[in-house]
């Protein structure tokens, strides 16, 4: 007998169906035959088991003396519910699962083919067979990273030893484990630490070995944007006119005052434009890579607002329909025998699809020879587990919504990868005036290429796609060296710098991604090239725990900022080695090495155990009050509502009654208010003349704030209104984003 087990239930029943399995049994299916032999195919509910809560005795936790908590071995239980217990559903699935193995010959590994899905399996071979020593069987291998029929027949006709994936289990083993002493000891020591030195502190500040590098990220990007103090400058734009193309040269230069830059332009209204270089260049731009599921991630945030979660469970879902290839790769790249198999899915994609653009330049490219076919998503040499995102080679159901999306995306990339390079014409022109360089250029597309995928305008001299919201850029005439032009019009533009602006989604995977690209030390920049915080099947998950579950991050539009606590969390730990990004890509690093088999776990294992007894001893040893100095400032200012300790802190107010926790921003119309004034509105009710509010418009004003406490979802506030100087005082309530719903 063999029995063979999914990850989850739906692909176990595609494996029943192709293996003959047609009786239903509780919690399994039978009656098949696998190589001769009859089998059975049963399947987990993605994680069934997890790391012990027990693991070390609990009563140990909560206790400074008994930190780090370092247990040797590390021991499993079922996943746990809402209330913290071992869920009944997944209890039942693993005694199922105890049975069938128990009365088994062989057991099939046919779990995700990657290094978490390696982890799912293994831990539960090994928790049932800890409790029942006759379920230890041989294991073989499923590894597809397809879902179609052929690909799954294939794969079963070719099963491998289970001990061929043993290093991937390590790498798996070794994170899991990692992640779960890094973060019961530093959320241990630092909550501790903060109820040592505010004993009304109630809240457990949670740490994680990637959650906290990843939270660093968005809080230093956030706090840097709002700190940021703008420089004007200024530069001169002429209108002019030749050959009948009315366009706009700039100023090369950047002036540091108006004065400077308007003598430039009074010089200018009555001068010549004289050119003094035009050239001609040839610009390839090649096409772009495959998706990962990381790339994918970005562009479905950009395109369609969607989170990183959203995508991974729709493209999930199209894998598991047998549409798309196994999504949670890290890799963009394909082997040349996945090449060969090209021409066949450009076919499948015209005769199915419903969108026009696609079909077009499927039914262009499936036309082509296959030697036309690019080649720059082709190199064996970068493919890891599984290869880049392909559509299958299957034909396409009617999809709506996310799933016809992400499909699309997927397609579009496919065909884009595989299409020629644009090639385009760039006219770089020169000129001179009022004793001053200026410049202009203008892009022609020659051939589109890979742009007619998504519907190039090649009437526009630029060739910016449809989706782009940018300015088309202006057409520029043929000019020539010595040409000389009419001033039309003179004018001075102003213009500010921008500080780097806030994370989106896209910008954030891309951030955790390309981890360490900053650092001053190149060794490091090198290491962690294309490396990062987490992995490509990870990441999203992490992002998700951030937002839904620590609530340290939320979403502001497209735009990721940290919350009151998340803010709070980042001033205690910023300096500390638990939010290195650096240092996490090194793990990440070490951790690919565990799973390529050139480093033994137990390496590992030694590295992470050091630098957990240092995070402790870091965050415990920490005076947190030196931390809170700023707030100690305000503690004499008293709560309207319960009379207790408001502490002030760089971007908000709050009282430290948790019961209470009647908060205000500091931050109202572009005014960063002194704790002077916060004291006022919190104990008075009113604050005096603040000058330099700043509306919407940029327009600056002078007003009184007046204390006005709302309540939403148990959450009390100041919310101030305004109050105008005259005769009959106005009023304007300043609603949040959040009660603008």
């Amino acid at each position: 007998m063999i029995t063979l087990i999914a990850e989850k239930p739906s692909v176990g029943m595609e494996l029943a169906r192709l293996t003959g399995c047609r009786t239903r049994g509780d919690g399994f299916m039978e009656g098949g035959r696998l190589s001769g032999e009859a089998c059975r195919v049963t399947w987990a509910i993605g994680h069934l088991c997890q790391i012990a809560e027990d693991t070390q005795t609990q009563a140990l936790h909560w206790k400074v003396e008994n930190l780090p908590v370092l247990p040797q071995q590390f021991l499993l239980s079922p996943r746990l519910g809402k209330d913290r217990k071992p869920d009944p559903g997944y209890v039942k699935q693993l005694r199922v699962i105890e049975k069938l193995f128990s009365e088994t010959d062989t057991i099939v590994n046919c779990g995700d083919a990657g290094r978490e899905g390696e982890v799912i399996q293994r831990w539960i071979y090994q928790y049932v067979c800890d409790k029942n020593p006759r379920c230890s069987k041989p294991i073989k291998r499923l590894w597809i990273s397809s879902m179609t029929d052929e690909a799954i027949r294939d794969g079963l006709k070719n099963l491998k030893p289970g001990a061929d994936f043993d290093s991937l289990y390590y790498a798996g083993k070794a994170r899991a484990e990692a992640d779960w002493l890094v973060g019961i000891n530093a959320t241990e020591a630092l909550t501790l630490t903060v109820k040592k030195y505010t004993p009304g502190e109630k809240r457990v500040f949670s740490l994680g070995r990637v959650q906290t590098p990843t939270l660093a990220l968005v809080c230093s990007r956030y706090l840097e944007n709002k700190n940021f103090v703008p420089q004007s400058f200024w530069t001169v734009k002429i209108n002019t006119e030749a050959k009948g193309v009315k366009f706009h040269v700039t100023s090369d230069k950047r002036f540091d005052s108006y004065g400077a830059a308007e003598a430039v332009a009074k010089r200018a209204a009555v001068s010549l434009l004289k050119v003094t270089q035009a050239e001609h260049n040839s610009k390839t731009i090649a096409p772009p890579l495959l998706h990962d599921q990381t790339s994918l991630q970005q562009e479905a945030s950009r395109r369609y607002d969607m989170s990183p979660e959203e995508t991974l469970a729709t493209v999930q879902k199209l894998y598991e329909m047998k549409l798309v290839t196994y999504p949670r790769t890290g890799s963009r790249f394909i082997p040349n025998d996945v090449l060969k198999t090209i021409p066949e899915r450009l076919r499948n994609l015209a005769e199915n699809t419903n969108e026009p653009t696609i079909r077009t330049a499927a039914k262009m490219m499936s036309s082509n020879s296959f030697s036309s076919l690019g080649r720059r998503s082709v190199n064996d040499g970068k493919v890891t587990d599984h290869h880049a995102l392909l559509i299958e080679k299957t034909a396409t159901p009617n999809l709506t919504g996310k799933e016809l999306c992400i499909y699309n995306l997927i397609a579009e990339r496919m065909l884009e990868a595989f299409a020629a390079p644009c090639e385009c014409d760039v006219l770089s022109v020169k000129f001179s005036c009022a004793d001053e360089s200026f410049s202009a250029s203008s892009t022609r597309v020659v051939k589109p290429g890979w742009k007619v995928v998504r519907g190039v305008d090649v009437s526009e001299p630029s060739g910016k796609d449809k989706n782009n919201e940018e300015e088309p850029e202006q057409k520029l005439p043929e000019l020539s060296v010595g040409d000389s032009l009419t001033v039309k019009k003179a004018e001075t533009i102003q213009g500010q710098t921008k500080p780097k602006p806030l994370y989106t989604y896209e910008s954030l995977l891309e951030a955790m991604k390309t981890a360490g690209k900053d650092s001053d030390d190149d060794e490091v920049k090198a290491a962690l090239k294309d490396i990062g915080i987490g992995t490509a099947a990870t990441r999203a998950a992490i992002l998700k725990i951030l937002i839904d579950v620590r609530k340290y991050i939320k979403k502001e539009g497209k735009k990721i900022v940290p919350t009151e606590t998340g803010i709070e969390i980042y001033n205690l730990v910023k300096d500390m080695d638990i939010s290195d990004v650096a240092m996490t890509g090194r793990w990440e690093i070490a951790l690919s090495m565990i799973a390529d088999g050139e480093m033994p776990a137990s390496d590992f294992d030694k590295k992470i155990r050091i630098f957990t007894e240092s995070i402790t001893k870091q965050l415990l040893s920490s005076s947190i009050n030196d931390t809170f100095s700023k707030a100690a400032q305000a503690e004499n200012i008293t709560c309207p509502l319960c009379g207790s300790i408001v502490k002030v802190w760089d971007t908000y107010a709050k009282c430290t009654n948790r019961e209470c926790g009647l908060s205000m921003n500091r931050t109202i119309f572009g005014r960063h208010l002194a704790e002077k004034t916060i004291k006022n509105l919190f104990e008075t009710g009113k604050s005096g003349l603040i000058r330099g509010f700043m509306s919407k418009s940029g327009k600056t004003f002078d007003a009184r704030l007046k204390r006005v406490i709302n309540e939403k979802e148990d959450r009390k506030y100041i919310n101030p209104e305004l109050v105008f100087e005259d005769k009959k005082p106005q009023y304007k309530k300043l609603y949040n984003k959040s009660d603008k719903k």
